[in-house]
């Protein structure tokens, strides 16, 4: 079971839709649909663990589409001052709205990063115990 932080992808598609005033899932090509698709995965794989093909059905997309909003978003951040103050007030609205959550998710991720670190180190203590005693423990 994979650990998920609590801002789902719905809550996101929900922030970035008010915002924009846009139904993501409008299949349509029109540049402020591209332009605000781009900003929900964005901020979908930052706030989720949702998969691409999680995230690409929930706007009904497939997952390479997923990938190309990416990086249409990586190229208009650096062009398009708009996108990148929506973008950062959404961002700081779902931090703001789930900092607990964020809070309780990120020391999870801490401690079983720091478990692993300490179960390779016994493993390794317990080879070089069994090299200089000759006894496999």
């Amino acid at each position: 079971m994979k650990t998920k932080s609590s801002i789902d992808i719905v809550q996101i598609k929900l922030a970035v839709s008010k915002e924009l005033g846009l139904n993501l899932s409008k299949n349509t090509r029109n540049r402020s649909y591209v332009y605000g698709r781009a900003i929900y995965f964005k901020l979908c794989k930052e706030f989720s663990h949702a998969t691409l093909f999680e995230i690409g059905k929930s706007v009904g997309r497939e997952h390479a589409s997923v990938i190309h909003g990416l990086n249409v978003f990586d190229m208009i951040a650096m062009y398009n001052d708009s996108i990148i103050n929506v973008y950062t007030k959404l961002r700081d609205h779902l931090v703001k709205e789930n900092e607990e959550s964020l809070k309780k998710y990120n020391e999870e991720i801490y401690y079983k990063i720091k478990y692993e670190k300490l179960l390779a180190e016994h493993e390794e203590l317990l080879e070089k115990i069994t090299k200089v005693s000759g006894v496999v423990l």
